[in-house]
């Protein structure tokens, strides 16, 4: 890793440790995600390619979560994201035998969750996963395919248990 990069990461740790409603302030104006007004990114929150993380109004992010953004992850207005979950928009490509996966670079597809949502703890979320406006995951499911508004999940792999509305 290059000096630059290395200081990024320092920087970024220590955003990420920081306690309280200042840290919350401090990750919102300093990490380099965007994000509107009101939004909760609370200490312990890991993101990777922070310049692809976009936050609607009033996001809440628990503890202990991790985001790969690599891909690009947009969370809408009023999403509760809880502790341990998971947000990633990348994979390792493995398909060829002959060459070690760790050689064979990433796949990117965007992750989109909708406005009103709440992931509960331990959540998964996969590359090129939508969630619509309104979605309840239950805590541990692991969500490998988007679903419609309004929809309740759980499960591993998820499936949907019920609507909302």
């Amino acid at each position: 890793m290059e000096i630059k990069q290395e200081l990024v990461e320092w920087y970024r740790a220590l955003l990420r440790n920081l306690p309280g409603e200042a840290g919350c302030k401090l990750r919102n104006a300093l990490y380099g995600f965007q994000s509107d007004g009101g939004c909760r990114v609370l200490s312990g929150v890991v993101i990777y390619h922070p310049q692809h993380l976009r936050l609607g109004r009033n996001v809440t992010i628990t503890r202990h979560t991790q985001i790969n953004a690599a891909g690009e992850v947009t969370i809408g207005d009023d999403t509760l994201v809880g502790p341990r979950c998971a947000i990633w928009s990348a994979n390792h490509r493995y398909r060829d035998p002959d060459v070690p996966i760790r050689l064979q670079g990433y796949e990117y597809k965007p992750v989109a969750i909708g406005s009103d949502c709440w992931l509960a703890t331990g959540v998964i979320v996969l590359p090129g996963v939508s969630l619509g406006n309104g979605s309840v995951v239950a805590a541990g499911a692991v969500v490998t395919t988007s679903f419609a508004p309004g929809s309740i999940i759980a499960g591993v792999p998820a499936k949907a248990i019920g609507k909302r509305h």
